[in-house]
């Protein structure tokens, strides 16, 4: 297992924890499809899981972050959008030649960027959600 959930991700929104419980079972199946030799259109077809998973669930948070008022939108959404850009980057480099982007340092990627991206964007983000409310805002 690349990465493992555990109570330290806990924002303390139930849908979102659950998407990033689910992010971390795709991340993890991704790697264990590498380690057993997975085809290439199998481990494609996973990622491509991931990229469409990680858009809803950014659309999820910037969804709560707009409903709250959270000044620190633009900036979330910029880091959404970074990592987006960046998956399909890596998308096009593999569909032209998958040697240019080895899958095993892809996993590890996902798994890093996950993990520092819960542990500091988006535990801020609940963090002023739970001490900033908003009347009407979803929780």
């Amino acid at each position: 297992m690349l990465i493992q959930w555990s109570p330290k991700f806990a924002t303390g929104n139930a849908l979102v924890d659950r998407q990033h419980q689910a992010l971390f079972e795709a991340v993890n199946a991704f790697d264990e499809n590498l380690e057993a030799g997975m085809s290439r259109e199998r481990l494609d077809e996973t990622l491509d899981f991931l990229a469409r998973y990680v858009q809803e669930h950014f659309s999820t948070e910037e969804f709560l972050m707009l409903g709250a008022g959270f000044p620190g939108l633009a900036r979330h959404k910029q880091e959404h959008d970074r990592l987006i850009a960046r998956v399909k980057f890596i998308r096009d480099l593999r569909d032209q030649d998958p040697a240019l982007v080895p899958a095993e340092g892809l996993a590890r990627f996902l798994g890093d960027w996950l993990q520092s991206h819960i542990l500091g964007w988006d535990l801020a983000l609940f963090d002023h959600l739970r001490t900033h409310p908003q009347p009407g805002a979803p929780q």
